[in-house]
């Protein structure tokens, strides 16, 4: 997150202010790290970075609970104004969110690990691009929180549904061949589980990146389209 050009009055708040921001860049490090070693463990087939992914999941857990205590103890303290309080509440978000795509990494680590224990079917190396596509829009969705970068923002936003069409598509053809080929449907569905893990982290990117926008120009972006919300505004 970047820092404003203007330290508080009020003792204590700078302080607590930059705690936060140093267990966000903290947590988004170790997000990156694990959904790394999830796609690493898919695409070698590698229990032990599968292990590692589960593992660290659960360091990712604490760092949310303990954003989320900095960021109300924040809130309640200090009261803040404008756009720190716009900061203050889209990085309880952002954590919330990061934390959601650390639980998909290691629901990817679990299922890698029991396709690991099946029948090889060649259709799971699409799978690899997909990986590929979600960990770049991943560390741009991250990049566009820390800095509120807009244009990042915006790209990242624009190309959440077609990542995610991707693999929306694996996880339609996975299911049509648990049915055509059941001696393999073990690999099948665990397949299908990891690609929709996948769809569900490039929409987490695109919530991410509404929250970039969020603090930088006080503009929900959520539930775009919806015409009950357009009507109250």
């Amino acid at each position: 997150m970047a820092e404003g050009s203007s330290r508080h009055h009020l003792p204590g708040f700078d302080t607590a202010l930059d705690s936060l921001r140093t267990d966000l860049v903290l947590m988004g490090n170790l997000v990156s790290r694990n959904f790394g070693n999830a796609r690493a463990g898919f695409v070698r087939r590698a229990e032990d970075f599968c292990a590692a992914v589960i593992a660290d999941d659960e360091e990712v857990d604490v760092l949310e609970r303990q954003i989320n205590r900095l960021g109300v103890d924040i809130l309640m303290r200090f009261q803040p104004m404008v756009t720190d309080l716009r900061e203050t509440i889209g990085s309880i978000k952002y954590g919330f969110l990061l934390e959601r795509i650390s639980d998909y990494a290691a629901l990817i680590g679990r299922r890698t690990r029991k396709l690991i224990q099946e029948t090889e079917v060649e259709e799971a190396a699409a799978l690899n691009a997909v990986f590929e596509e979600v960990q770049e829009l991943l560390g741009e969705a991250l990049k566009s929180f820390s800095s509120v970068d807009l244009g990042l923002a915006e790209s990242v936003r624009s190309r959440t549904g077609r990542c995610a069409e991707k693999a929306r598509i694996y996880v339609d053809e996975y299911t049509d061949w648990v049915e055509d080929r059941p001696h393999l449907a073990k690999s099948y569905v665990n397949l299908m589980s990891i690609a929709q893990a996948l769809e569900e982290i490039c929409y987490l990117c695109g919530n991410i990146s509404e929250e970039a926008v969020y603090i930088a120009e006080a503009r929900d972006l959520r539930h775009e389209g919806n015409r009950l919300l357009e009507g109250n505004e």
